[in-house]
């Protein structure tokens, strides 16, 4: 199953500059999903983050890994929960192996671990060519209008 950014847009609030995922290349309903993220070189973040040496800031990562577990979240449990804004509520175990430059792809892997109620456990990783370079636990509600 792929989704282009269009498609995204339904399962998630963010829009440009701050919408990170490009593509969902897999889905599989309540277990997992992969998509596909470029920084492209253009991005906001990286007049700052560092001019002379531009580098995707963790963060930006973290928030990618996030918006992923988001898409497999509402795409899992749409009927009840499409409209409802999504609280990220706690990020652990974040580890960065490498770092991301401009114009570079990561491929992200959520894998939903828990879900209690509307708290959703997600596990994301994000490999740049296979390799990973950053992981990290995530835990999400959706909350009602």
């Amino acid at each position: 199953m792929n989704l282009d950014k269009d498609d995204i847009k339904k399962y998630l609030p963010h829009r440009e500059p701050f919408l990170f995922v490009d593509e969902i290349l897999d889905f599989r309903n309540e277990e997992s999903i992969k998509a596909k993220v470029t920084f492209d070189e253009n991005s906001f973040f990286f007049k700052g983050h560092f001019p002379n040496r531009p580098i995707v800031p963790g963060v930006i990562i973290v928030e990618s890994m996030a918006q992923v577990g988001g898409i497999l979240i509402y795409k899992s449990f749409e009927d009840s929960l499409l409209g409802k804004d999504p609280a990220l509520i706690g990020i652990d175990n974040v580890k960065f192996k490498s770092p991301t430059f401009p114009n570079e792809t990561l491929t992200i892997e959520a894998f939903l671990v828990r879900k209690k109620l509307n708290i959703f456990k997600i596990s994301a990783k994000a490999f740049k060519n296979d390799k990973l370079i950053a992981e990290a636990d995530i835990t999400a509600t959706a909350l009602a209008n």
